[in-house]
């Protein structure tokens, strides 16, 4: 008997803020173990044993471990996270930046799920053909390929060569990707293609196991037309598993979006990321870090609920 689908959303809710509370908890122990003193790079040549100590007790860094953390998630939860390196609020930057990193990412993982979708079905679809052979070579190369060489040869072919885009993604004050939407295409780019590949290997494997399925079968048997056949019986089973893929795929966008962002200039969480941790501003680190751990869980849970809205018989095993 199967869960009420009521009851598993709020499982899968209880425990995405669950992992999110053990994720920060790793979070804030993997910056205290980082080389260096935030107060002593913030002091620079100005250090001294009396002005360190001062700084130190103001940011609150000679407190215990279990109050600095207690401090910090309640400071994130209330919006009130101060940068150590500027003492300003983190959260004005962040949502700007975390607004620019979402239209990028949402923009290459539409892109990603169209390329990946369609090569990895015409590639089940045709499993054990010419064309099966000639895209699965293509989608290897595009796995083989990173992030940052993909987005050296856009620069070079389409903002160097041809001219016809920006070679950097960089924004005048008080605009956005929004005023000037031709930014996000080679970043964009850069990130679809080595995501769309690895998608579509995913989808290509279970259109493959969904052909072989008793009911896909028991309708091919019954004089169903095929796209009847896969539109109705096929396409379900195989829904819920490329909903898994799309949400692992936003790790692969956030992971390749850190080094892509700084190729690119484009003034997202990545490149804020970057920028705070070359300063040890550990407080922003952990902003950013938590938000993009959120904003992975977040894709993961609705990747489970659409695959439960796609297949109800998985309900029964949950």
């Amino acid at each position: 008997m199967g869960m009420p689908l009521g009851r598993l959303l709020v499982r899968r809710v209880v425990a995405a803020i669950g992992v999110l509370w053990v994720v920060s908890i790793l979070l804030f122990s993997a910056t205290h173990v980082l080389p260096g003193d935030p107060a002593a790079r913030i002091l620079g040549n100005r250090a001294t044993p009396e002005t360190l100590a001062e700084l130190r007790s103001r940011m609150g860094l000679d407190r215990p471990y279990l109050v600095q953390y207690a401090d910090w998630i309640t400071d994130f939860v209330t919006g009130e996270v101060t940068s150590l390196a500027t003492g300003r609020s983190v959260w004005p930057a962040l949502r700007t930046r975390a607004g620019n990193s979402l239209l990028l990412g949402a923009t290459a993982l539409v892109l990603a799920i169209g390329l990946g979708f369609a090569v990895g079905l015409a590639s089940g679809m045709q499993a054990g053909h010419p064309t099966d052979h000639t895209l699965t070579v293509g989608a290897l190369i595009g796995l083989s390929v990173p992030d940052f060489v993909i987005a050296a040869l856009c620069i070079g072919i389409f903002a160097l060569a041809l001219e016809i885009l920006p070679p950097v993604s960089v924004l005048p004050a008080g605009t956005t990707p929004f005023d000037r939407p031709g930014i996000l295409v080679l970043p964009a780019v850069s990130l679809a293609l080595p995501t769309g590949a690895w998608i579509s290997r995913f989808v290509r494997a279970a259109v493959v196991d969904a052909r072989l399925a008793p009911n896909v079968e028991a309708a091919r048997l019954a004089g169903l037309s095929p796209a009847r056949v896969n539109f109705r019986h096929l396409l379900p089973g195989v829904m819920g598993s490329v909903a898994q893929a799309m949400a692992a795929a936003s790790l692969f966008l956030i992971g390749g979006s850190v080094v892509v962002e700084q190729l690119f200039a484009f003034p997202g969480l990545g490149s804020m990321l970057t920028t705070a941790v070359r300063v040890k501003d550990v407080s922003t680190v952990l902003a950013v870090g938590l938000v993009t751990a959120a904003a992975a869980i977040a894709a993961f849970s609705l990747a489970d609920i659409v695959g439960l809205l796609a297949n109800p018989r998985l309900r029964r095993t949950r």
